[in-house]
């Protein structure tokens, strides 16, 4: 998933803001709840707006971000 992350980052640069978090964030994974990995959260001005766990495929990601304007 991370090298799909990175494709969505470079094709999103200027609308959106992506992040990859370890797991060893203590703090993050208590904030989020993340229980699963891989664990995506749509975020926008401090708020989920979509999260969801597993593997998807790019043109999810990319469908998301669009439907939230970014």
């Amino acid at each position: 998933m991370a090298s799909v992350f990175r494709e969505v980052a470079k094709e999103t640069k200027g609308k959106a803001v992506i992040g990859i978090v370890m797991t060893t964030d203590r703090n993050l994974v208590r904030t989020f709840g993340i229980r699963s990995v891989p664990a995506i959260y749509v975020v926008r001005n401090g708020e989920v707006m979509e999260s969801f766990v597993g593997a998807v495929p790019k043109a999810k990601i990319t469908q998301l971000l669009q439907q939230h304007g970014m």
